[in-house]
């Protein structure tokens, strides 16, 4: 049975204009004014980590751990600092929670020297905010 050739016609226009972008509907632009709370959020945590918690001091130049070497022998405390970069031992809320009461997802304070933090919200967030967003 062959194809008219009106039904061909209307079939490949009807590709063609389905392939088109659509210009009525433009991509949402994007909220710059969260953008930018996000970015002031992660610049106060970046100077809570370096500037106040000195975090690179034992944790490393690159926050991805380093072996303690200034302890005496025989203390009962960490020989490591783990890696913070990404914070990959954390889920958010569990390092938000870590920072605001000391206190890791067991309900445990983290080894000496670890100071034991109790930052206000808006700084614990903070300093999450920043240690997630290094790798």
């Amino acid at each position: 049975m062959p194809i008219r050739a009106s039904v061909l016609i209307a079939a490949l226009a009807g590709c063609a204009v389905a392939a088109l972008p659509l210009a009525s509907h433009p991509a949402p632009a994007p909220d710059l004014s969260r953008m930018a709370a996000v970015e002031q959020r992660i610049e106060h945590g970046r100077y809570l980590i370096q500037q106040v918690g000195m975090c690179a001091d034992c944790h490393g130049s690159g926050l991805h751990g380093a072996t303690l070497d200034f302890l005496a022998p025989g203390l009962p405390v960490a020989r490591r600092a783990p890696g913070i970069a990404g914070l990959p031992q954390f889920t958010t809320r569990q390092a938000v929670e870590f920072f605001e009461t000391g206190l890791n997802a067991k309900g445990k304070r983290a080894r000496p020297p670890m100071p034991q933090y109790r930052f206000a919200p808006g700084d614990a967030v903070a300093v999450v905010a920043y240690l997630q967003s290094l790798r």
